[in-house]
């Protein structure tokens, strides 16, 4: 089994223990919603939780895949991004030191985001996964939210992570959202799709859909 394929297992699993510990300090020190029905706060990480155990069983199956990588590196990358943005969001404070119309907007974006990347790693099936590879027999999708853009994972991903920002905004987690993740996507996607071009079809495919926003990249 190659190495790189467990990768993306265990940084989703020392994520996911990172929230739970980050939450509960935030719930003890920082959280602005003291006296409230509900601790929006929590209910993100909660969210989150959930999210990433979802990746999981994405994560499990790469085990049994392919040993013929090719991320670069990006995989790591990536998932430091990620995970800078909402530890970052979680531990520092916030500019909004009440609630306010920034955190309904935040969570619509966060749950937008994470419903639209479990779109299209549903809608690909057995051809998505976190690290970049060659698949045998590799087709096409251009079906839900492939039939707008190449890359809906990652734009789902960016949407999610965007909420997060507003949500809990800082200075630190905007600068991981922007100097970190931003630009580990672009570059996943620019190795990746050194990958795609040698499937058959796929040239064609990508010139009439954008990659994460329609009409402008």
């Amino acid at each position: 089994m190659n190495k790189r394929n467990i990768i993306p297992l265990v940084l989703s699993t020392i994520l996911i223990g990172l929230i739970f510990i980050f939450s509960i300090l935030r719930l003890n020190y920082l959280s602005i919603w003291y006296g409230k029905t509900i601790n929006f706060d929590i209910v993100i990480s909660g969210i989150y939780i959930v999210w990433m155990i979802f990746e999981l069983k994405i994560s499990k199956k790469e085990l049994s895949k392919g040993n013929k990588t090719s991320d670069f590196g990006t995989c790591e990358l990536y998932a430091i991004g990620q995970a800078g943005v909402l530890l970052s969001a979680l531990w520092f404070h916030s500019f909004w030191t009440v609630p306010n119309i920034f955190h309904i907007f935040g969570f619509i974006l966060f749950i937008s985001g994470i419903i639209f990347r479990i779109w299209a790693i549903i809608t690909l099936g057995r051809y998505y996964s976190h690290i970049v590879r060659e698949v045998e027999e590799h087709k096409i999708i251009d079906s839900g939210p492939y039939h707008h853009i190449r890359h809906p994972a990652y734009a789902g991903m960016i949407l999610a992570n965007t909420g997060i920002t507003i949500f809990f905004f800082n200075t630190v987690t905007v600068l991981f959202f922007f100097l970190v993740l931003l630009p580990a996507i672009i570059a996943r996607i620019l190795i990746e799709e050194k990958t795609l071009f040698k499937i058959e079809g796929y040239s064609k495919f990508a010139k009439s859909k954008k990659r994460l926003v329609p009409v402008i990249w």
